[in-house]
């Protein structure tokens, strides 16, 4: 007898609840990736059977979700500014709370004028790949230390048709020391080794380098703050991504560094998630 799409979704739910917050969320999504619908199939015909292919496969995903794999890589792309992007283990999996960086940068600056952008640490890639889709003006550079990572942004840049200079660095590195920059932006690494979330849930699945920079969560922070007055142009701009209680630290670095009008802003849950200054 075949299953029906009511019954699939309530079986994979029922097996991902132990461990995942979003159990009917994420056996909808691989459901509808099996039977190559989209999820509004699964609401609008419930007693639909699922075909033995699909069923096979669905409980192959959803013996992986429960390792746990993130659904993004059992998916093998993921939403981003309401844009598709390939993902994969070997970068970190795209938050919606990152997009707060893509939206502070058009804030900033929101006319069509020539302008540099340094991007440390691209992952996948979607943070220049979207400044770059918004304002195709810019001159976008974006780097990162992991070969693998920047085969996928340029896989991602291809399918978004975009043009962006990428560059295999350890954050400025393999920078030229006599290039400048309007903005310098990044979402390091910034979770404390020893904070225990890293060893629960999906972050068991990410890599770890893209999650921890050391000790404190503060390394990767402190070293991009610490360079990028030499990598900036008068009046530049330096955006950081960081933990909801780094905000305190992260000020106080960049103040040390010489940047002003210090501010930070909010994410989507309302909590300190993104911190610009303007070095002086």
């Amino acid at each position: 007898m075949c299953e029906q799409i009511d019954s699939a979704i309530a079986w994979g739910a029922a097996r991902c609840a132990k461990f995942s917050d979003t159990a009917k969320l994420d056996a909808e999504l691989l459901l509808a990736h099996c039977i190559d619908k989209p999820r509004s199939y699964l609401y609008s015909w419930p007693e639909q059977a699922v075909p033995d292919d699909a069923w096979q496969h669905y409980q192959a995903l959803i013996d992986k979700r429960i390792e746990p794999t993130p659904v993004a890589y059992l998916l093998g792309q993921r939403e981003f500014f309401s844009l598709n992007f390939k993902t994969t283990k070997v970068a970190l999996v795209p938050r919606p709370e990152t997009e707060i960086l893509v939206e502070t940068f058009l804030d900033l600056c929101p006319n069509r004028f020539e302008v540099d952008l340094l991007e440390l640490g691209t992952g996948t890639g979607i943070i220049a790949i979207c400044l770059k889709l918004n304002r195709p003006d810019i001159n976008m550079v974006a780097t990162d230390i992991s070969a693998d990572c920047l085969s996928l942004a340029r896989h991602n840049a291809a399918l978004h048709a975009v043009d962006i200079e990428w560059v295999e660095s350890d954050w400025y590195s393999a920078i030229d020391t006599a290039r400048r920059y309007n903005m310098i932006l990044s979402n390091p690494p910034y979770i404390a080794a020893t904070d225990p979330c890293l060893k629960q849930g999906d972050l068991r699945a990410e890599p770890l380098a893209a999650l921890t920079p050391g000790k404190t969560g503060l390394e990767a922070l402190q070293l991009i703050i610490a360079s990028a007055p030499g990598y900036l142009k008068p009046q530049g701009y330096l955006l950081l991504e960081h933990g909801f209680d780094q905000q305190a630290d992260v000020a106080q670095m960049m103040r040390e560094q010489g940047f002003a009008e210090i501010i930070c802003r909010t994410d989507i849950n309302d909590l300190p998630r993104l911190s610009m200054g303007r070095i002086k």
